[in-house]
């Protein structure tokens, strides 16, 4: 996708460019090829995570996804959820949470926010590869990166509106998108994403916020529809000081909840990823434990997806159900609530 009507901030003379991946309940009939586990942007990105973390290089491989590619659409019309990455993360790292959602009735349609991205490959052969320093000061997070991103996010919501049966996608897709029913989640910056787009854009109208702190307009005005917030154990924002006012203002449906023995990177596809490693002894425990925590991976996993689809189930209506209870009846009673001060 090229936006014609804005300039990419990070490349001179160039209009902003999107390459974006998307989930969708297909109707079986085709036996087309498992689709890779990530693109290659995000296998590129993962050698260089694991690389980093002391995995020796030439010592595993990613098996494929639950996926097909190109399959035609499933009969009927499904909830869109717009999926934004934690920041140099590309699109196939929450493929777990993607293809579980899209299993149970939703299209998944996930941004690869451009040369923030670790690398994303484009169909033309064109590679895309970061010019952001991971770590890089809040206020350019705040100022650059968070404003880009909702335009980015804006800007797609734009496209499967109005343009999308002129995009190469699979058969009946474009017709099975209920563009009426829009949400979205999000890791980290991605999470951060999701809550400035949910105060900005009316059309988004839930989102889950995966660990992620709350930047820009949306810590000052809170937003007015509902908000998950699923923080890990270590999460250096969520109930610390200046928390309370920022929640106070939210005004519409409000969860803030903690998922014990996990850390920040347990909200993504890492949680798989560097649990095996760890029981192969490729990877310390201890290292494991910083980057994903204590939790049982399959546990994790299974917690993130339920509350993920049963969240998005009540907020759709296709649950009739109290969400806190709901939540806590599919998910038992794996995390803990935020009390906010009287």
């Amino acid at each position: 996708m090229t936006d014609p009507d804005r300039a990419d901030p990070w490349e001179a003379g160039r209009r902003r460019e999107l390459l974006v991946q998307i989930w969708y309940p297909a109707d079986g009939s085709r036996a087309a090829p498992a689709a890779p586990w990530m693109p290659l942007g995000g296998q590129e990105a993962q050698r260089s995570y694991l690389t980093e973390l002391g995995v020796p290089e030439g010592s595993w491989s990613l098996g494929p996804s639950h996926s097909h590619r190109d399959e035609p659409a499933g009969v009927g019309r499904f909830p869109v959820l717009l999926n934004s990455p934690g920041m140099g993360d590309t699109t196939g790292w929450s493929t777990a949470q993607a293809e579980d959602l899209a299993s149970h009735g939703y299209i998944v349609v996930a941004m690869n926010h451009m040369h923030e991205a670790f690398a994303v490959h484009f169909p033309d052969g064109r590679v895309q590869r970061t010019v952001v320093p991971l770590d890089s000061p809040q206020e350019v997070l705040r100022d650059l990166l968070l404003p880009t991103r909702v335009a980015d996010t804006e800007f797609v919501l734009d496209e499967l509106t109005a343009n999308a049966a002129g995009h190469p996608l699979p058969e009946h897709l474009v017709e099975s998108m209920d563009l009426s029913r829009v949400g979205m989640f999000g890791h980290s910056l991605g999470g951060s994403t999701t809550t400035q787009a949910l105060h900005d854009d009316p059309r988004i109208r839930a989102g889950v916020n995966l660990d992620g702190p709350v930047l820009g307009s949306v810590a000052d005005d809170g937003t007015d529809r509902p908000l998950l917030m699923l923080a890990s154990e270590s999460s250096p924002w969520f109930g610390k000081p200046g928390w309370e006012p920022y929640w106070r203002r939210n005004t519409g449906l409000k969860l803030p909840l903690r998922l014990p023995g996990t850390q920040h990177m347990s909200f993504c596809d890492q949680q798989a990823i560097l649990s095996q490693l760890a029981t192969a002894g490729l990877l310390s425990t201890d290292t494991k434990t910083k980057a994903v925590g204590s939790i049982d991976a399959d546990r994790s996993i299974e917690l993130q997806r339920t509350y993920l689809r049963v969240y998005f189930d009540v907020v759709f209506g296709r649950l009739d159900a109290d969400v806190s209870d709901a939540l806590e009846r599919f998910a038992q009673p794996a995390t803990v609530p935020y009390q906010q001060p009287e």
